[in-house]
């Protein structure tokens, strides 16, 4: 599946349109919530989606009925994955009502001519109750068939049009080349070859736009309309840091895809490596997970393949010797007292990466990610 993201250029007739369905969506949303939990305080049992459905059908006007079948369908999966986490820790907590600043989409289940929505040329063709025709800028051809829409309001106050396209895969050119990235903070990766990547820090570059803007909201008003307005300043600003590191995290994941075909990293656990304080907000800014779940699914999309190792001792093991050499954080440099190896400590641990790999299983190879286990260095 692959989604294509574009600008909508509505009128202030169709904003209002499409304003009207967000609101009367979430508090359907919020009703359906409150049906649930009545039901299941009473019975210890949920309605099915299809029971919501039809109690709910009708309830807003500014609703299309397709929508009101997503939100039911929407509930449905949030109380599944509710009961899941339940078997595992008891104290899970139950799905929470929606507020404004928590729903900002809406959802389309059919992409077909005549159905629910369907492109033609400049124009997304939607139901009548959310403006029947909204102008697009159509920057670039789907890809694949489309199979669902969403209207998504950004904070940048424009709306905009994700079309989710189910896409065959584009397989590359077999290569028999393999490489081990090791991510890091002081350079976002380094490779077997001795590249690095730049860590851009683009959080970092823009804390001081953040802290300007945060002190004008906190200057104004709860409840005015300057308080609002500087609200919204603030989201874009975060709207474009998001951007600037989704970016550069799909072209860096592309270059190594389309060059190698068999690519280690670490098996990182970032959750429980964001609870040191001291780099959390660094660790976050890069974005070590994103860029691994982006690299896993271009690769799986070109036929080549990601493996998992396990991250024990990949920095501190030497390379050449097999030695281990503790090192603290501050040090950038391994130099082994045993055979005398010096390199860069994220070169080393790239090196160690790749050679940590076991040979790819035959249940794998379809998925384009692998997680194995570290072999005994040679």
């Amino acid at each position: 599946m692959k989604t294509f993201e574009y600008r909508l250029y509505t009128t202030p007739q169709q904003r209002g349109q499409l304003m009207d369905c967000l609101r009367e969506s979430r508090h359907l949303y919020n009703q359906m919530l409150q049906r649930q939990k009545a039901h299941y305080a009473h019975t210890g049992t949920f309605l099915s989606k299809y029971d919501l459905c039809k109690a709910f059908a009708g309830r807003a006007e500014a609703v299309p009925a397709t929508t009101v079948q997503c939100l039911a369908d929407r509930l449905d999966k949030a109380l599944r994955r509710f009961l899941s986490r339940r078997e595992s820790d008891p104290t899970a907590g139950f799905p929470r009502f929606k507020s404004a600043h928590q729903w900002h989409s809406i959802q389309l289940r059919q992409f077909q001519p005549d159905k629910d929505v369907w492109l033609t040329q400049e124009r997304l063709r939607v139901p009548a109750k959310l403006g029947k025709s909204l102008k697009l800028k159509k920057h670039r051809a789907l890809e694949g068939v489309p199979k669902t829409c969403h209207l998504v309001l950004r904070a940048d106050g424009h709306w905009y049009a994700l079309i989710v396209c189910e896409t065959p895969s584009c397989p590359l050119p077999a290569s028999e080349e393999a490489v081990g990235l090791d991510v890091g903070l002081k350079v976002f990766l380094a490779d077997i070859d001795g590249n690095t990547v730049e860590n851009p820090r683009w959080y970092r570059h823009s804390e001081r736009t953040l802290h300007r803007k945060q002190r004008a909201l906190c200057r104004c008003r709860k409840g005015s309309r300057r308080r609002r307005k500087a609200a919204r300043n603030v989201a874009k600003t975060h709207l474009k840091i998001a951007r600037q590191r989704r970016d550069y995290l799909h072209k860096t994941a592309r270059a190594y895809v389309d060059r190698y075909g068999l690519i280690c990293v670490e098996d990182l656990n970032v959750a429980g490596m964001v609870k040191n304080h001291a780099l959390a907000k660094s660790i976050s800014d890069a974005s070590w997970s994103a860029f691994l779940l982006l690299l896993a699914e271009k690769a799986e999309r070109a036929a080549r393949k990601v493996v998992r190792v396990s991250a024990h001792f990949t920095t501190q093991r030497c390379f050449r010797c097999g030695e281990l050499v503790p090192k603290s954080l501050s040090v950038r440099t391994h130099v082994c007292s045993h055979c005398g190896y010096v390199e860069d400590r994220d070169i080393n641990a790239a090196r160690n990466i790749l050679r940590a790999r076991t040979r790819p299983s035959a249940g794998n190879v379809d998925q384009g990610v692998e997680r194995s286990p570290r072999s005994p260095v040679l």
